[in-house]
């Protein structure tokens, strides 16, 4: 958007997807010229010291399996282009060295039929050794581009995210702020018919901003430039301020909710924002994909490391979506139960919090229609 600093900070620019590009294929071709010609350059060591190995006691003929082995080998590795390549300069030494001593290029019958099928078998040989490499060099051609494609369609996903998250936040907050002053008659007494109208609007504003921010901390945690401010947290603490936060919905849903802690302070070096955040999302998402009352039992444990286990007896979650629910903007719905609401962010967020920490978090057991059980482990504060 036209004079927008964080539109302008924050946008792809053309010029260095270019310059990607072209390093890319720079690379590429630099990696390819050093593939084909590392194969002849072999080759002409190898027919140095074989020219080194006739002038004593080998003759040529003896020689010839030995080229033979060389020039397969090099096309088996670095493909036809070089093997042929490699081949023609065995082919050329062998022409050479069988040739009659007086007259140089000119064979004895016996000679000539040996040197072509010598050189026959060779380029043959080379030809169809090189297939395969020459199959995967295409493999890895792709593999790199698409590797590339990807690359650079999850940078532009993660720049549109922050963009459009900056872009919106403004205007929305603004938004809410009117209809929350309408709803708090602020501008006068609000007639009867707006009041669920105006609630309405209110709650799905909250549930904008809300998402907002979650894209905010998203494009920031994958960037790195997440403000984080470390210091020793009684995880036992953070337990109890996330159930209490979520009583609310608990009530609302009449859920069951309860924690289980030891006795002693279990520390851990965090930002307790941050692991408000996990807690939360961990919480939410057992609360969200469960059935009609859900159960939600939070364990913590100490030890060489902080645990804290988040059990439900909700959907549960196949096999095939196992890794793929700490995925952004992938949530599971089972079409057997009611499609909840869910943005999809909250594990990722997650995830990546926790890793941040050198810890982790994992759905270690799941079953279909039975539960979950999902482990955030994070490292101990140093004493």
């Amino acid at each position: 958007m036209p004079g927008s600093p964080s539109a302008d900070a924050n946008a792809p620019s053309a010029s260095s997807f270019v310059t990607r590009r072209s390093d890319t294929k720079v690379r590429f071709r630099l990696d390819r010229a050093w593939r084909t010609s590392r194969g002849p350059v072999f080759a002409l060591v190898v027919a140095a010291a074989a020219h080194l190995l006739t002038r004593t006691s080998f003759p040529i003929q003896d020689l010839a399996p030995i080229f033979l082995v060389v020039v397969v080998g090099i096309a088996a590795v670095d493909g036809s282009r070089s093997g042929v390549a490699s081949g023609l300069i065995v082919v050329a030494y062998v022409a050479y060295a069988d040739s009659r001593s007086a007259h140089l290029f000119t064979y004895t019958s016996d000679n000539l039929l040996r040197l072509g099928i010598f050189a026959a078998a060779t380029l043959a040989a080379a030809l169809l050794a090189g297939v395969p490499s020459h199959r995967a060099a295409l493999l890895r051609l792709e593999l790199r581009a698409q590797t590339e494609r990807l690359s650079e369609a999850v940078k532009a996903r993660r720049e549109f995210m922050n963009v459009a998250a900056h872009q919106l936040r403004t205007p929305l907050t603004v938004i809410a702020g009117y209809v929350s002053m309408l709803q708090d008659e602020t501008f006068g007494r609000l007639p009867e018919r707006f009041r669920d109208p105006i609630a309405a609007m209110r709650f799905k504003a909250r549930e904008v901003v809300a998402l907002i921010d979650e894209m905010l901390l998203a494009a920031r945690v994958q960037t790195g430039t997440a403000p984080t401010a470390l210091m020793p947290v009684d995880v036992r603490d953070a337990v109890r301020k996330a159930v209490d936060r979520a009583e609310p919905r608990v009530t609302l849903e009449q859920a069951t909710l309860s924690y289980e802690v030891p006795s002693a302070i279990v520390a851990a070096e965090v930002d307790p924002d941050q692991l408000a955040h996990i807690l939360d999302s961990l919480i939410s998402n057992a609360l969200t994909y469960s059935h009609e009352r859900p159960w939600v039992k939070i364990t913590v444990t100490g030890g060489s490391d902080v645990r804290v286990i988040v059990k439900d007896r909700g959907w549960g979650v196949p096999e095939a979506m196992r890794q793929k629910i700490f995925e952004g903007f992938v949530h599971y719905a089972n079409p057997e139960y009611r499609v909840k609401s869910g943005r999809g962010l909250g594990l990722s967020i997650s995830r990546e919090l926790a890793e941040r920490y050198g810890g982790s978090l994992d759905l270690v057991r799941t079953e279909p229609g039975k539960g979950s059980v999902f482990v955030l482990r994070i490292p101990v504060a140093a004493s």
